[in-house]
């Protein structure tokens, strides 16, 4: 089992230059955005926000590749006389893999804006330094002397709790099975079940009055038990899929 996962992940290394190439390209674009203000606009301020970017971008990546490993590698296992059960824990193993791989990815870029970005900013706005702080700033009193510019860069740095990378891995893998399956057993009926399941949210957050407590104390853990109970099913459905000839 082991050594076919090897196998599995060595096959699928070309999909590792997917996520550099995301969040790679996605980081050097946005650099160069912030530069160009840095250097032509000459603000105090800035802000970090790679940490909650490419997580998510890292995440949502993965659960497209996750969608297509379920569709391709498991069916292919299938087909070369993989027993079902161990195809699916190839699958769910190489989803693992890159989800895994997504989120570091993310954390390397998190960290690269936070220690090497902000004195290059600083140099780009003509400033002596940086340093880490709130962007606002207390209001003078009626009277009181406006004080001068402070000759540093303040940059504020937006992060996500650790609970929040082991839920975007969790979705990220999650969903993937999910889409996969519903696919993998209905077809391109599955794509209407899935656009029907997208759409909801939409209507709900229409319908449903946001601002009350009693709504938000119900409805995420009914989400959380209705991914969990997607999650079972999909597990169930390709343990008995249909091999395709």
């Amino acid at each position: 089992m082991l050594n076919m996962f090897k196998k599995l992940v060595r096959l699928n290394l070309d999909d590792l230059l997917l996520y550099l190439g995301v969040e790679g390209g996605l980081f050097l674009l946005i650099q160069i955005i912030i530069g160009c203000v840095m250097h032509f606009g000459r603000p105090d301020t800035s802000v970090t926000v790679a940490c909650i970017l490419f997580p998510i971008v890292g995440g949502f990546t993965a659960l497209v590749a996750g969608i297509s490993h379920v569709g391709v590698s498991f069916d292919q296992a299938l087909r070369f006389g993989q027993t079902r059960k161990r195809a699916l824990g190839l699958t769910l193993g190489l989803c693992a893999f890159e989800s895994a791989f997504a989120l570091a990815l993310g954390a390397v870029l998190a960290a690269l804006e936070r220690f090497l970005c902000p004195p290059l900013w600083a140099k780009l706005a003509g400033l002596d330094g940086w340093r880490f702080g709130g962007l606002s700033a207390p209001a003078p009193e009626p009277g009181a002397a406006i004080p001068a510019r402070e000759p540093l860069l303040v940059v504020e740095s937006f992060t996500l709790d650790w609970y929040w990378w082991l839920l975007i891995f969790a979705l990220a893998v999650g969903g993937g099975v999910i889409v996969g399956a519903v696919l993998q057993r209905f077809g391109s009926k599955g794509g209407w079940i899935i656009w029907g399941i997208c759409f909801a949210p939409m209507i709900l957050g229409q319908v449903l009055p946001w601002r009350t407590y009693e709504i938000t104390d119900w409805l995420f853990p009914l989400l959380g038990f209705i991914f969990v109970a997607g999650f079972l099913w999909s597990l169930w459905s390709l343990l008995h899929a249909v091999v395709r000839t």
